[in-house]
């Protein structure tokens, strides 16, 4: 009896064995992948599901009549065994120079303790899935892909579903409305920190001086002066910082869903008369949402590398007082 057991142990172990060598051994097919894509390989890869209202994950998906046909109004629900990310956990409050300054980049300690805690595992292909609803969560999932990749992971093996959840339940995929309730705790561990890839606020401040790159990738009228955020005592800008508006960068496709343009029609944008050329330098925002999308069009979609991004941004900067162009 024992020898039997024994031999099954080992069919099982072999089994595991041939599983994680399946999953590691699977590569992406590049930065964005599509609903037929995963449809095909959702057994291989970790998909993570990154939203900033959690309650509407088990919630139903909200319809509405147009014209005598249902209409998606609102994604509800994720993908079936998705990993959940809560965006508003990937920051955190510190004190600088005796303020209280919030939306800060977690340290890697507190990430690793966050991946443990979604019970990311190490190794395994991600997919990171954004409701698709807005422009906003492709921005969130970008800045969880960037932080994973500061922490450690080899961007060759995060991806995000362009489209994200709004494209998967148009495209007929499942959806799941129970509750995602890790149990326990995965051994995922970060790495220090790449370099190159954060921007201190000191790094902005020489980049200005020296006229280096430095690219405003909030919405054009924050930009200019004439609209701010709530939280922001100032309007205006970094003085030296050129624009490169969130506005440019996302599409809506005709399943309504919002999504990233291909390499090819960004650099036909990018090509146009009068637009900023993008180049190697660094991205900020107000507090690091905007620029994270960015980032991931010209790191990961446009292949420039040396992008790196400011994450307290516009918010940290006037927060401190810094020097503000209002002109």
């Amino acid at each position: 009896m024992k020898r039997i057991q024994a031999m099954f142990a080992t069919l099982l172990g072999g089994a595991a064995l041939l599983a994680a060598g399946a999953a590691s051994a699977l590569t992406l097919p590049g930065p964005l992948v599509d609903v037929k894509w995963l449809k095909d390989h959702q057994t291989q890869v970790q998909v993570v599901d990154v939203r900033d209202n959690l309650n509407s994950l088990t919630e139903k998906p909200r319809y509405e009549t147009v014209g005598g046909k249902p209409v998606l109004e609102q994604v509800g629900g994720h993908l079936p065994d998705a990993l959940s990310v809560n965006f508003w956990g990937l920051r955190t409050k510190r004190d600088i120079a005796g303020k209280d300054i919030d939306f800060q980049m977690l340290r890697a300690d507190e990430f690793q303790a966050r991946m443990r805690g979604v019970q990311l595992e190490p190794g395994k292909p991600i997919v990171v899935t954004p409701t698709g609803d807005d422009a906003t969560s492709l921005q969130e999932a970008a800045f969880f892909v960037w932080m994973l990749q500061v922490y450690g992971v080899p961007p060759e093996q995060i991806a995000i579903l362009n489209g994200g959840v709004r494209a998967w339940i148009m495209a007929g995929g499942e959806i799941d409305t129970d509750a995602i309730a890790p149990m326990g705790q995965s051994q995922w561990t970060a790495q220090p920190a790449r370099a190159g890839m954060v921007a201190s606020r000191e790094q902005v401040q020489a980049a200005a001086k020296a006229k280096k790159p430095l690219f405003d990738t909030r919405p054009i009228a924050q930009y200019l002066g004439l609209e701010r955020v709530p939280a922001i005592p100032k309007r205006g800008r970094i003085a030296g910082s050129v624009p490169l508006p969130s506005e440019w960068l996302y599409e809506q496709a005709e399943d309504g869903s919002w999504r990233f343009l291909s390499p090819e029609k960004y650099r036909a944008i990018f090509s146009l008369p009068g637009m900023v050329k993008p180049r190697s330098g660094i991205v900020f925002c107000n507090t690091g949402q905007y620029a994270a999308g960015a980032w991931f069009v010209l790191d990961r979609l446009l292949g420039l590398k040396g992008v790196g991004l400011f994450p307290g941004g516009f918010y940290e900067w006037a927060m401190l007082d810094l020097p503000v162009d209002e002109r």
